[in-house]
């Protein structure tokens, strides 16, 4: 199963890039994410390894993170391991003018046991979630900074 999703920031896109690597932003941004547990290397380096610790509707899951590929501020590749599968979410970053970015969202799933086949029944819920990630992380990145 493949999608794509979009949405623009109201942001530069090197606010937008230094905010979405900030190594525990997701925590802030990501609905249900409880802990990121660093396994290897430096956050968001090629190879670098997460144990995500997530409460979706009070049962949790655990969703291992492997960086693929890695040019910020314009693009990220994560493979994400989970009990459901495999998935791989590219993120793109495009500067659409000096206060804009428009982020896509390419994502792809292998989905094992059952859910390999209510996965493509399912695949609208799929893109909702993803897409209420990304108004999230649109809304975080957007966020002034009080001081």
């Amino acid at each position: 199963m493949k999608y794509t999703i979009t949405n623009t920031i109201d942001k530069p896109i090197d606010v937008v890039a230094a905010k979405f690597l900030e190594p525990d932003g997701a925590l802030q941004w990501m609905e249900g994410l409880q802990k990121i547990e660093r396994l290897s290397h430096k956050p968001y380096e090629v190879g670098a390894k997460s144990r995500f610790h997530s409460l979706h509707k009070n049962k949790k899951f655990v969703i291992d993170e492997i960086i693929l590929e890695q040019n910020m501020p314009y693009q990220i590749k994560f493979g994400f391991t989970s009990s459901m599968g495999y998935n791989e979410v590219e993120m793109i970053f495009e500067q659409l003018n000096d206060n804009s970015t428009k982020q896509i969202n390419n994502s792809y799933f292998q989905l094992k046991g059952i859910m390999k086949l209510l996965g493509p029944l399912m695949k609208g819920m799929f893109k909702k979630q993803s897409m209420k990630y990304l108004n999230a992380f649109k809304e975080f990145a957007e966020k002034k900074v009080i001081n």
